[in-house]
């Protein structure tokens, strides 16, 4: 009974947040607050973030990333849409084009939350330094790739799993040109036993314009897959 009278005040307070008006001074001064110091303010992050309408300059800009990462999960998933929203604006875009914040994305793309991943992700091609990303990106996927043969008799293999399933999706959005890392990163993903990372190889390949021997070897493999979401997309080889 306890517990269900601090919920009911929990989504009280919460609904009374909601309808507070809250100035942008008013926004970035809570968003300014360390959560250390007050740690009720997670749910009032939240709802600022939600309500804070464009970006007018670098410094805030940084303070919204600064909050996509390393927070509360319904902090991070506010920011999320809020970041996607933005980054879709060209007056609000050249905000986000330093390495610090391309370094945040791609962390974020590989969030624990799959909401978190498809918001950040979709809008990775509003990245002007691609190359920058792609480097990041493949270097990951080593980590990944290192990770996972660490953990095969792991329970959190599976776990780990779903970065690089985020790191096709990521690969995809990009639309990257050919490179050598492109064709070691597919070879590998080609062959794992779980069908979801096929199915994300596959998609990758559907969308390259250039192939290469080695690619075409890959498209091959996966033309005659077991699996038919893998073959759905080798439909478009």
């Amino acid at each position: 009974m306890t517990e269900d009278i601090q919920i009911l005040k929990e989504i009280e307070k919460a609904a009374a947040l909601c309808e507070k008006q809250y100035t942008r001074e008013d926004i970035f001064c809570v968003l300014n607050t360390p959560s250390t110091d007050c740690p009720d303010i997670d749910v009032e992050k939240q709802i600022c973030i939600l309500k804070l309408d464009t970006i007018n300059s670098q410094q805030e800009a940084d303070l919204l990333v600064f909050h996509q990462t390393n927070h509360h999960g319904l902090i991070r998933e506010a920011c999320s849409q809020k970041i996607n929203e933005f980054m879709k604006k060209a007056d609000i875009c050249v905000f986000f084009q330093t390495k610090e914040i391309h370094d945040t994305l791609l962390k974020a793309a590989n969030d624990i939350n799959p909401n978190i991943c498809r918001a950040i992700i979709e809008i990775l091609p509003y990245v002007n330094d691609k190359n920058y990303l792609l480097d990041k990106l493949y270097k990951r996927f080593d980590e990944v790739f290192e990770e996972l043969e660490k953990l095969k008799r792991s329970n959190w293999y599976t776990k780990k799993l779903f970065n690089l399933y985020w790191c096709l999706e990521a690969l995809h959005a990009l639309n990257p040109p050919y490179d050598k890392r492109i064709e070691n990163v597919l070879s590998k993903t080609s062959k794992f036993k779980d069908y979801t990372i096929r199915e994300k190889t596959a998609m990758v390949l559907s969308a390259l314009v250039y192939s290469s021997e080695v690619l075409n070897n890959i498209k091959s493999a996966l033309k005659t897959d077991d699996n038919f979401y893998v073959r759905r997309y080798s439909r478009d080889f």
